[in-house]
């Protein structure tokens, strides 16, 4: 189900177009309102470019995050402006070179906008199987879900499957946009939508 994903969304025919149609969608809703701080994702393995909503973000005085992988910890996520430099990890992902003060947890941000492999219409997503979004959102599993962060996946609308293997720990989705449609799984963001 991964695989196929991920060579249809490499394959997608206009990934700029696709792109702007998502950061359009959701700078439209109203998501952003009152928004300090996101996460975004440096575009990897053909996923959907994150860079049309970063710039959105930023013209609104948004600050962006970038996800910084430092085992043993969850992944942490670090400020980054257009002027930061960015380094590979051990995957090969790039992610700020920032000093080790200025991470913060997701609890911290107001929105994560999470990396896609595959989704569902039940708001699961599935990354690339190690977890690290679901063991740093593991908090919004216990107790009445907080209204922060929301968690928004990206996605194109070919990496929508019947349905995704779901587990205890994982943390499903509060929306995911595409360049075709938005899909809200949540009522709380669905009241914060905009008509």
């Amino acid at each position: 189900m991964r695989t196929e994903a991920r060579e249809a969304r490499r394959l997608h025919p206009d990934p700029l177009r696709a792109a702007r149609a998502v950061s359009n969608a959701v700078t439209s809703l109203g998501w952003l309102d009152g928004t300090k701080r996101v996460s975004a994702t440096v575009v990897d393995d053909g996923e959907l470019d994150t860079s049309p909503l970063v710039t959105a973000c930023r013209l609104r005085g948004i600050e962006v995050f970038f996800p910084v992988m430092r085992d043993p910890a969850p992944i942490q996520f670090a400020p980054a402006s257009p002027d930061t430099p960015f380094v590979s990890n051990r995957f090969g992902i790039l992610e700020p070179d920032v000093d080790a003060e200025l991470l913060v947890s997701a609890r911290e941000l107001d929105v994560v906008f999470a990396p896609v492999v595959v989704f569902d219409a039940a708001g699961h997503r599935a990354g690339r199987g190690q977890g690290y979004y679901d063991r740093a959102l593991s908090f919004l599993l216990n107790g009445p879900r907080p209204a922060k962060p929301l968690v928004v996946g990206l996605a194109y609308e070919c990496q929508l499957v019947d349905g995704v293997p779901s587990h205890p720990g994982d943390v499903t989705m509060d929306a995911v946009v595409t360049e075709e449609r938005v899909r809200v799984f949540s009522s709380a963001l669905s009241r914060r939508s905009r008509a």
